[in-house]
């Protein structure tokens, strides 16, 4: 009996303890699913020393903790949410285009300027390459890749372009300026950040412009054509002026002549634009050229009280070019530095330097200067500086086309200048080679300014 009563005891007391243990283990398994499905309030409140006590107690603290970094996550995403709305509506609110580019160079951001500027939807553009959807053309040649490529991995490194070309969706151009901002390890994976301002419209009224001062410089060069040969005739063939009536006679035909470069000076702009200016490009000895030159530009400077030099190298000066292009160079730049300085202590001095692959010619005068102001726009169309006061009325299409005749030639040009010290203009032209001028010494070379920028033809005879 004794041992009966003794198994019972047992018994109860084991599934008492058994029940305990099993209803604990439940409690923990019901309070970890609610934590599975999100619900951190759930509390198991345990008491005691026991293991399943403290995992009770664990499970409380593990509930307390996730319900507060939940609310912590909450409250920041909340936060990013409202941050990206915010940039969201920014950038959709800007006039300007704006997208932004990954490592790999494929758009992860176009804003709704961008969109409507070139006609394709966010998610046409989204992870493609930007030179395929985006490419941006300065002369007919991707500008964008190559400084980008450049500048992968530099730290805040900007760039500005002017007067970009842009195709639309629709095959139509866009006339942009672009500044782009390359980001070195931005957190949110954008590598470069680029922004374009539309001046097509901008552009357009400039060729309305052009075309109209072409139209009119077409208008009055039949006019003027009939004014200069009466006055080659009275020149000629008139007898019995006085010498008053000689000098009225001479200061027309001058003045004939300098409308007749205006004109010209205008229709070379027009063509220039329109791609329909070329050049007749020949081996020169450029030495020799400028010498045959210096005649009539000295007399030109001596007419106006100003000295003038020019120092030639000894070595002879191999250059491809085109006489009349290049002749009109050397005369607008000497003219100006005429105009630029004052009578009798006016010096005007052409230099040339050689060197192994170019040659350098630089017109130095000791002139009024040129305001620092002025610099950026000196070689552009209409551009004349303090045409207020100034007294030569110019058009402002010298240097323009000076630019133009020396890019066609495959050079360039520059100024240096101070008020009240002068300025220094210096153009580059390629040195051609020995090979090149033996090959070449009984061709011609058409150069001519397409869409894209200058374009060497073939030889011809």
């Amino acid at each position: 009996m004794s041992l009966v009563v003794g198994t019972v005891t047992a018994a109860s007391i084991g599934y008492q303890f058994a029940r305990k243990i099993s209803q604990s283990a439940q409690n923990v398994s019901t309070a970890l699913a609610l934590l599975a499905q999100g619900d951190f309030e759930v509390t198991l409140n345990k008491s005691g020393k026991s293991e399943l006590a403290e995992m009770g107690r664990n499970i409380d603290k593990v509930a307390s903790k996730l319900e507060f970094i939940l609310s912590e996550t909450s409250s920041e995403t909340a936060l990013i949410k409202a941050e990206r709305g915010k940039l969201n509506t920014v950038l959709n609110s800007m006039s300007d285009g704006v997208f932004a580019l990954d490592r790999s160079g494929r758009i992860i951001l176009f804003n709704k300027a961008a969109s409507e500027l070139t006609g394709r939807s966010i998610g046409e553009v989204a992870g493609q390459l930007a030179e395929k959807v985006m490419p941006f053309r300065s002369a007919g040649e991707l500008v964008m890749t190559r400084w980008l490529a450049r500048g992968a991995g530099a730290e805040h490194k900007i760039g500005h372009w002017q007067g970009l070309e842009l195709y639309r969706a629709d095959g139509h151009s866009l006339y942009v300026n672009v500044s782009a901002v390359v980001l070195k390890d931005d957190p949110n994976g954008i590598a470069a950040l680029i922004t374009f301002h539309d001046l097509t419209k901008a552009h357009q009224l400039e060729e309305m412009k052009v075309d109209f001062v072409a139209l009119a410089a077409h208008e009055l060069r039949t006019p003027l054509t009939a004014i200069k040969g009466y006055l080659d005739i009275l020149t000629t063939e008139a007898t019995g002026l006085t010498k008053i009536q000689r000098g009225f006679l001479s200061n027309a035909v001058v003045s004939a002549g300098q409308l007749g470069g205006l004109i010209r000076n205008l229709l070379n702009v027009s063509r220039i634009e329109h791609g329909e200016l070329s050049y007749q490009a020949e081996s020169l000895d450029y030495g020799d050229f400028l010498k045959t030159l210096l005649p009539s530009i000295k007399e030109r400077a001596t007419q106006q009280n100003r000295q003038l030099e020019l120092q030639l190298p000894s070595s002879p000066l191999p250059v491809l070019g085109d006489p009349s292009a290049l002749r009109e160079v050397i005369d607008n730049l000497v003219n100006n530095a005429i105009n630029a300085t004052t009578a009798p202590n006016g010096t005007i001095s052409i230099n040339v330097i050689s060197h192994r692959t170019s040659i350098d010619t630089t017109v130095k005068d000791n002139g009024s200067g040129i305001p620092a102001s002025a610099l950026p726009h000196l070689f552009t169309k209409f551009f004349r500086v303090d045409e207020l006061h100034s007294t030569n009325r110019g058009t402002g299409l010298g240097l323009y086309i000076c630019r133009a005749i020396l890019e066609a030639h495959g050079g360039n040009i520059s100024v240096v200048s101070k008020l009240g010290e002068g300025s220094t203009f210096t153009f580059v032209l390629p040195r051609q080679s020995v090979a090149t001028e033996r090959k070449q010494a009984d061709n011609k070379h058409t150069i001519t300014r397409g869409a894209h920028g200058w374009i060497k033809d073939h030889s011809v005879r």
